[in-house]
């Protein structure tokens, strides 16, 4: 169960049964006994602090996602809600013995549970960058089978220990949710461990996640009546969980209709902004939806896409002739609302000779970078409501880069870091890898294409194919729309005309 206060808001009235296992305490468990983990191994293992006293482990199963308990979040009887936690909770992870500076600490912003079963996924304020994902389970759990878990709870002799520790059990039963544990006098689940991953060992050494705690006797924990000596646990499955995981947490920042593929946007020579729905297969599905403002969009000066609000659709940054940035968000369907003035840089805009978005902090909400006339490039983050903080100089480059003829942005190496890719006036291309900071590395140059990518018109990023790493879709002057796809390694794979256009881009104005 989650270490507790006394503070009524946190208490439980869930009392789970499961077959073989028998009738668990009233509260979900919430630490292990057992012996500590030594290196850095289970790094991926969380602790969380949930309020002034309250405690529970979890897992992390995506660089800004941790899975725990759902009863971790049980708030006067109320199970989990959906959004921002009832109390500000904090999430280490990376490291094992709490008394070191390893790892990272995030602050939870966001709650997705299931209400199938005691599981909830748990978004961190940042992207966690040195610590690799738990490897979700795809084969059931079955009777006999030995499972390690590995928690932050109390002991037989801790209440608050400040090492990870870890235990052998073995699946006594399971169904299609759950899952029962069969423990010893050396592996019971206590205080803390509520959320705690149980790994089944695969023969190349790696393990994967099976299930999470949610209930335990907890027999021979500190603080637990000496009479009880039962040590069984239920776990709730999640080895039948994967897609609904990878959906909760994968996000691509440039789709408007929330088909999970990046979307392009285009001002067409009449002054009309349209977006075309990416597919996957194609690149572009071959439809468009015309947006408001009817042929006024001539006159803008740059475009940029990407999800400036945190709220999983794509919106749009404009600069106009006035030297002002507006922000429209998007609506999921397609279609951009009534633009909002951006307070940051007032109608200094207009200097600026190259706009492109991604996510350069690692936060999940798209930031802008921006070259001024003085050919200096800046980042500046985005605020969860769209709005943008003062910039900060890239070091990188110094004022070389009103040299560059396009920018687009993107997470080109899939670590889930924004990348620059930069066409200079020699025609090259070049790779910038984003840092998580706002900060990009030295140029690598890409081999494919040579010296051509400087008769290329337009190029904008986005992933057009849904497999998490960006793409470059360009326009070439003879105005022919092609598609480059990320490797996925910082470089790209050999363009493929997107079918059904022809030629029809030659008259584009701005794409994005």
């Amino acid at each position: 169960m989650p270490a507790k206060s006394s503070r009524a808001a946190w208490t439980t009235a869930l009392i789970a049964t499961a077959a073989g296992v028998g009738l668990l305490t009233s509260a979900p468990a919430s630490a292990l006994t057992g012996s500590d983990v030594t290196n850095n191994t289970y790094a991926f293992t969380a602790k969380l602090t949930i309020g002034e006293n309250s405690a529970c482990t979890g897992v992390l199963v995506a660089p800004q996602w941790v899975l725990t308990a759902a009863s971790c979040f049980v708030v006067d009887g109320k199970p989990a809600q959906a959004g921002k936690p009832a109390f500000k909770t904090t999430v280490t992870v990376g490291r094992n013995d709490l008394t070191q500076a390893t790892g990272s600490v995030r602050e939870a912003v966001e709650l997705v549970p299931r209400t199938d079963r005691d599981v909830v996924m748990v978004k961190l304020s940042n992207r966690i960058q040195n610590v690799t994902p738990a490897k979700i389970a795809t084969a059931a759990p079955t009777a006999g089978e030995p499972l390690q878990s590995a928690g932050f709870g109390r002991t037989k002799t801790e209440w608050v220990p400040d090492k990870l520790h870890s235990a052998a059990f073995t699946v006594a039963s399971a169904d299609a949710t759950s899952v029962g544990l069969n423990g010893s006098a050396d592996a019971v689940m206590c205080q803390g461990d509520a959320g705690s991953p149980a790994l089944r060992a695969k023969q190349d050494g790696s393990v994967e996640l099976v299930g999470i705690n949610s209930r335990s006797w907890q027999g021979g924990c500190l603080g637990t009546d000496a009479a009880e000596t039962r040590t069984a646990a239920l776990d709730a499955r999640v080895d039948d969980l994967g897609e609904w995981i990878r959906q909760t947490a994968f996000r691509v920042l440039d789709d408007f209709t929330k088909d999970g593929v990046a979307d392009l946007a285009a001002i067409w020579g009449d002054g009309s902004l349209h977006i075309y729905p990416g597919d996957k297969g194609k690149g572009l599905a071959g439809g468009d939806v015309a947006q408001l403002g009817g042929t006024t969009w001539k006159g803008m000066k740059r475009l940029a896409k990407g999800d400036f609000d945190n709220n999983g659709i794509a919106d749009l940054m404009a600069i106009w002739p006035d030297g002002t940035m507006h922000l429209y968000k998007g609506d999921g369907n397609g279609k951009v609302t009534d633009g909002v003035t951006v307070s940051e840089g007032g109608n200094t805009w207009g200097g600026m000779t190259q706009l492109t978005a991604g996510d350069y902090t690692g936060d999940g909400i798209s930031d802008l970078m921006a070259v001024w006339s003085d050919g200096t490039l800046h980042m500046y983050e985005s605020k969860p409501d769209g709005a943008l903080k003062p910039g900060v100089k890239v070091n990188v480059g110094a004022s070389s880069w009103g040299s560059v003829k396009l920018l687009p942005g993107g997470d080109f190496d899939g670590d889930g870091i924004a990348d620059l890719m930069a066409v200079w006036a020699d025609g090259t291309l070049h790779f910038y890898k984003g840092n998580g900071e706002g900060q990009v590395g030295d140029g690598v140059a890409i081999a494919l294409g040579g010296s051509t990518w400087g008769t290329m018109k337009f190029m904008t990023a986005g992933d057009y194919n849904g497999d998490g790493i960006a793409d470059l879709m360009t326009i070439w002057s003879d105005g022919s729309l092609h598609l480059y796809k990320g490797n996925g390694r910082g470089g790209i794979t050999d363009g493929v005309t997107v079918p059904g256009w022809g030629t029809s881009w030659a008259s584009t104005l701005k794409i994005a």
